[in-house]
Formats: structure tokens, sequence, C-alpha cells
């Protein structure tokens, strides 16, 4: 399909379906590909081999996929002090992560983004290259926290998560966009929350109702992070990398069971907590570098409670790592700080146990540090899950005091027609 009929099919199909949110019909076409706006958030649904669904992504996306790149494109071809490496060299470590097949969606991108495939590469590594020329808000990292069991209403599990960054990111509020993958290699539909341009998975949750979100842990474990000075420059390693490992998590666990065995199996080169949960419980995977062992196992506080932030709230026996500690060591008293969020968190869902569901974790994830909460200055998008029945809850920086609702569940297990 040429532009010019994309752009009439977009056009009809506004038309047709502006008769509410929760059901609106999609915005617009492209081939296999059906785009959707929920209130003003974009919903993309691709399907079809990676580079079919890539050339749906780039046509649906290209006005962000272009703004994403524009904010790299001064960092390009610069040396980055935060790596000692090349911004270039790293755009193309991560790009290599990824597997052979999702390699392709690139391809496909740039065939109808109006952006070069370097430049798409360069898109998709965002996060990596351009921390390292922005300031970063002092009160700043992710974290999430799940409930379920006597701590949720009707004992459904429901999950909060946190995506906090440095005030750069905030030029890109109107790009944050949902898409869900359709694969024809066999692989589970699943969908992924990001910045237009950036295809990984720190935030998705699949077909089969496993979740998945990561938190950054280099401030605890700095040396398996990369995160100490070598001359002119830090050592950090490429944690972009792992989220595209994520993506593999989420195609191929139909159970929490597999999701365990993908997480044993494949080490990161940094370090995370990286929450994982279905209906009935979450989990805190430790994740870490290949030099830790004996790898760490998940953990969480108790049954039916799970937060985690920026630490490794409980260390593995084997690791030679001091238990973390942010100001005085021992009470973790600095705002915003990773100590202070987690507890705010846990005092919060114990507060408020058994009266907590999607409305209820909304709430919770609204409150400010200041207030007791982990909502911080940085916070640029919040999503609230339901793994059970696959509904999502999405607010942004600029969206604050709006959640808006996309019903995952028809758009992850419909094939387009």
């Amino acid at each position: 399909m040429d532009r010019r009929k994309f752009l009439l099919s977009s056009s009809a199909l506004l038309l047709a379906g502006c008769g509410g949110n929760t059901d609106p019909g999609p915005h617009s076409r492209f081939e296999a590909g059906r785009k959707y706006l929920f209130e003003d958030v974009p919903v993309a649904v691709l399907a079809g081999s990676w580079r079919q669904m890539g050339r749906q992504y780039g046509a649906f996306f290209a006005d962000g996929i272009r703004a994403t790149y524009r904010m790299v494109a001064p960092y390009e071809d610069q040396y980055n002090r935060g790596c000692g490496r090349m911004n270039r060299d790293i755009i193309e470590e991560i790009h290599a992560a990824y597997p052979q097949g999702m390699q392709q969606f690139f391809v496909g991108m740039a065939e109808t983004s109006g952006l070069a495939l370097d430049q798409v590469k360069a898109a998709n590594a965002l996060e990596m290259i351009l921390i390292f020329g922005s300031g970063i808000y002092p009160q700043t990292r992710c974290s999430g926290v799940s409930v379920w069991g006597d701590y949720s209403v009707d004992k459904r599990l429901v999950y909060g998560r946190n995506y906090d960054y440095t005030a750069a990111f905030a030029a890109l509020d109107e790009h944050v966009v949902v898409t869900v993958f359709h694969p024809d290699d066999g692989s589970i539909p699943f969908a992924i929350c990001t910045w237009a341009g950036c295809i990984y998975a720190s935030t998705g949750i699949n077909a089969r109702g496993i979740f998945v979100e990561e938190n950054d842990c280099s401030q605890h474990d700095r040396l398996a992070s990369g995160f100490y000075a070598t001359g002119d420059h830090y050592n950090m390693r490429t944690w972009v990398r792992d989220d595209a490992m994520l993506m593999a998590l989420l195609a191929g666990a139909g159970s929490m069971d597999e999701a365990d065995t993908w997480m044993r199996a494949n080490l990161p080169v940094y370090s995370h907590n990286i929450g994982v949960a279905d209906s009935r419980e979450a989990r805190c995977y430790q994740w870490n570098v290949a030099e830790r062992v004996p790898h760490a196992p998940y953990v969480r506080q108790t049954e039916g409670l799970m937060a985690q932030t920026n630490h490794y709230f409980q260390v593995p026996q084997g690791w030679e790592l001091a238990p973390f500690s942010e100001g005085d060591g021992a009470s973790g008293s600095i705002p915003g700080g990773s100590i202070a969020r987690l507890n705010n968190l846990l005092n919060i869902a114990e507060g408020r146990r058994g009266a907590i569901d999607l409305d209820g974790m909304c709430a919770l994830m609204d409150v400010e540090i200041g207030d007791g909460g982990a909502r911080v200055d940085g916070t640029l998008f919040q999503i609230v899950c339901q793994p059970e029945t696959l509904r999502l809850r999405l607010t942004t920086l600029k969206r604050r005091g709006r959640w808006i609702d996309i019903p995952l569940s028809g758009l992850l297990l419909a094939k387009n027609s």
C-alpha cells in the first residue's frame, strides 16, 4: 500500500471509529496492521513476519520515531563518556542482541518511517545514548509494586510500575506508545510500552498473562554494571541490550515456570531487578551478570506483596555484595532514594491491605514521594496492569491525574482481520 492509500484509509477509519474509547475501532490500517487511539494514547497491533511488523510500525509511528531519532542524532557519532566507547559501536551492540528474526523488524521500520536503517537503530538506542547527554533528575529511577491474595480485592493480582528517567525524555511524552505483536513464527503474542522507535521490553505483557518490568540496580552493584571511573570515562554496560532480551521471554514464556527457566538460562550484562508476574503471584528476579554465582533466585517481601526499586533488598548467598545503603547507611533517608521508595510502597500497600484493585493501584501509584509514595519528579510514565484480565492503564508526566484504560485482551488474543 502506498502512502496516499494509507492516509485515505486513516481518514476513513478515524471517522468510523469516533464512537467511544471502549471499542473505538481502528484509527488507521497499514498492510496487516492496525492502529488504535485510546483517548490520546496510540496503540499499534502488528501482525506477520518481523519485517512486515516493522513496516507497519514504521508507517504508524513515523513521526514519533523521527522525534526519537532527533534526540539521539546530536550524539550519534560522539564518544560516550559513560561507556568509554563510540556511540555508533554501542548502537550496533544493542542491535546485535536481538535474534536474527527480530532484527528484520528494523529493516521494515526503515522501509516506511522515512529514516535509514542506521537511523532507526540509533533511535532504538535512545536511553543508552541520551542519558549521558542530558541532566538527570535528582529524584529518579524506576519502581514497581504488586499485590494479590489477601492484599487485593477478590485476590486478583494487580501490578503498578513507575518508569523514571532524566528530564530530557519529557520531550517525548506524546510519543509514549503501546505496541502489540502477533508474530507469524509461532511466538506468543505480546505487548510493550515504550517511546516510539524503542523496541524492547522494559515493560510488557504477553497473551498468556506473563507481565515483565525492569528496574536499574547499578547504584547497588556498581562493579557489575560498570558504574566506576577509568580515566576520562565510566565503564557502563549496555543495559538496553538486556531489555531487548526480555522480548524473547515474552515471546516464549507461557507460564511462570517457563519464565523462571528463561530467567535462569539468560543472564544480563548489567544489574537489574526484574519483576515477573502472572494472575497468581509476583516475583522479583535479582538479575545479574554471569560472574555473580550462584545466579540469584527470585525474592519477594511476603506472600501477597512484592515491591522493588533499585537495590537488591535480599543479597543472595554467595554474592560478595554489601547490603545497600543511602546517605547515613542506616535509615536510607535520601528523598527519592531507593530505600525510601521501597519502604513507601510497602507501607502504603500494607495500609490498604485487601482494598487494592485496578482503581486502588492507580491511587497508590499517584502518591508523591513527599507524601509517602514513590512517584518522583522524574516519573515519566506509569503503568497499572491486571494480568488475569489483560487490562492495562497508562498515565504519563503530562497526563498526571488521568489514567487511560487500554483493554489489551481483545488486541492480544485476536489477530487483525
